[in-house]
């Protein structure tokens, strides 16, 4: 059996809906809204016991996905002590520094969406290097445990440089990927057991993701 991994964004954040901002109560400790945590709930009721038990799990160390990951247990009857869960400080979301994001739109457009750096933080790109360090590892940990389906509860830029790196997308592509939705499901498996890939590069390929409507933002 080959191997399938699902991405899973964080539920609906308290950031998302306007009611914090990050760069005024650290990014880190931003909580899920009422909705945020329905729809984690949801998420693992649609993945199932099944997929869960015995998988190997990883998850961001930031509130928001640790609680993500929790109502995804839920949705199931699962507790952490049941399962192999592994946090990673490499999924985090990438870092917006300490200054008002909107303000810094038009050099990033100049520089680069996938390229600037936001003011004391991070760009995609460094972002894109944790990513493909963290990938890496876990590719090495699930050949020796021999396991064959991996749940990741992250990001949503966090989970475009995932797919970049593991299919080798370039730059231009990366631009293309839409933000996935709050508890999007996105899964990377052999392209012969997807049924609507949205690309695919030799043996793999990835579903779930969508298309970008408008320029490239992040």
């Amino acid at each position: 059996m080959g191997l399938t991994i699902k991405l899973v964004r964080h539920g609906e954040s308290e950031a998302n809906i306007g009611k914090v901002k990050s760069w005024q109560v650290g990014d880190h400790e931003i909580a899920l809204s009422e909705r945020g945590h329905e729809q984690a709930r949801e998420v693992g009721r649609s993945l199932g016991r099944a997929f869960l038990d015995g998988a190997m799990i990883y998850s961001s160390p930031y509130r928001r996905t640790r609680e993500t990951l929790a109502g995804i247990l839920d949705g199931v009857g699962l507790t952490r002590p049941d399962l192999r869960v592994y946090e990673d400080p490499r999924l985090r979301e990438v870092e917006h520094g300490y200054e008002d994001v909107p303000a810094q739109e038009a050099r990033r457009k100049t520089h680069g969406w996938f390229y600037y750096r936001f003011t004391g933080g991070e760009s995609p790109a460094d972002c894109y290097d944790r990513t493909s360090s963290f990938l890496e590892s876990m590719m090495r940990q699930a050949e020796r445990k021999q396991a064959d389906r991996v749940l990741v509860v992250t990001h949503g830029l966090t989970i475009r440089c995932f797919v970049m790196r593991f299919l080798h997308l370039s730059v231009e592509q990366f631009d293309e990927i839409a933000n996935p939705r709050n508890c999007a499901v996105i899964t990377l498996a052999d392209k012969d057991s997807l049924r609507a890939p949205y690309a695919v590069t030799g043996r793999w390929a990835v579903e779930g993701l969508e298309r970008r409507r408008e320029p490239a933002q992040e």
